[in-house]
């Protein structure tokens, strides 16, 4: 990089904005939490104890089945999940976090946290409540 800032030449649209803030988000978890990108982080989050089929969780996570897949090797490879035969189905598999995967979920969450309170700090913490509030709505409509 330059160090000079980038500026679109119109005015930003809210997915511009949001790639932005999340162009942020990625270089803090690559600095703080390497292990787990966060195209990983979005398919481990979804991870209940007892776990998923590769199929329940792409469905969770809003990915297709072999995209979901992919992303399960990759964390299988790093062990941070296991992967199963299913009991209802062996056709199915089931993948479940191991201690190794809950261990960088929580140092994500660590710079999530971070993330949440620097940002809380630069607007005032009234205005980042509301601005959660009215994203959390309009996200999980």
């Amino acid at each position: 990089m330059t160090g000079v800032k980038r500026l679109p030449a119109a005015r930003p649209h809210l997915p511009m904005l949001m790639g932005m803030v999340f162009g942020r988000l990625r270089e803090r978890l690559a600095a703080d939490a390497p292990d787990l990108r966060p195209s990983q982080l979005r398919v481990l989050e979804w991870l209940p104890q007892e776990g998923l089929t590769i199929s329940e969780l792409a469905e969770c996570a809003e990915m297709t089945t072999q995209g979901c897949g992919q992303f399960v090797r990759q964390l299988e490879a790093l062990g941070m999940v296991t992967v199963t035969v299913a009991d209802h189905d062996a056709r199915a598999r089931v993948v479940r976090i191991t201690d190794a995967g809950r261990d960088a979920l929580a140092r994500a969450a660590a710079v999530l946290a971070a993330c949440d309170e620097a940002w809380a700090a630069q607007v005032g913490p009234e205005r980042w409540r509301v601005f959660r509030e009215v994203l959390e709505e309009v996200a999980l409509d």
